[in-house]
C-alpha cells in the first residue's frame, strides 16, 4: 500500500511540475493535451477499470509507458477479451488526448531509492 501511495505521490509531484503540457508521440506523429486527456480518462469511464493514473485493476495497466498511440487507438476500436469497444464513443483526437495524459505519467521511483521500502 505504501508503495502505491508512494508512486501516487511521485506522479503526481511529476503532473504539477509538468503542468500536463501537449504530449508528442515518440515517433513524431500525434500529439495529445494530457489535461483533456485524464479529464476524458475519468469521464469515460476507462479509470474504472485502468485506474485514474492507468495503474490497471480489472483492465491492465497503461502507465507508464503506454503502446503506442495509434496501437492505443487501434486497440480500443477493436479490443481483444472482456474490454467492450469503443467505436463511435471516442474520437481519434480524444483518445491521443487519453494517451498524451498516461505518456506523461512518470515511472516510479527504483524500490532501493524509497527509504521506506528498504528498513
Amino acid at each position: 500500500m505504501k508503495s502505491l501511495l508512494t508512486h501516487a505521490l511521485f506522479a503526481l509531484a511529476a503532473v504539477v511540475s509538468t503542468g500536463l503540457a501537449t504530449a508528442q508521440a515518440p515517433n513524431g506523429g500525434a500529439a495529445g493535451n494530457a489535461a483533456n486527456g485524464q479529464a476524458i480518462l475519468v469521464k469515460q469511464g476507462c479509470a474504472a477499470c485502468h485506474g485514474t493514473d492507468g495503474q490497471g485493476g480489472a483492465g491492465p495497466r497503461l502507465a507508464p509507458n503506454p503502446p503506442a498511440a495509434a496501437a492505443l487507438i487501434k486497440y480500443v476500436r477493436k479490443p481483444l477479451g472482456a474490454m467492450p469497444p469503443y467505436r463511435n464513443q471516442l474520437s481519434d483526437a480524444q483518445l491521443t488526448d487519453i494517451w498524451a495524459y498516461l505518456a506523461s505519467i512518470p515511472a516510479p521511483p527504483p524500490v532501493k531509492d524509497i527509504p521506506l521500502l528498504n528498513q
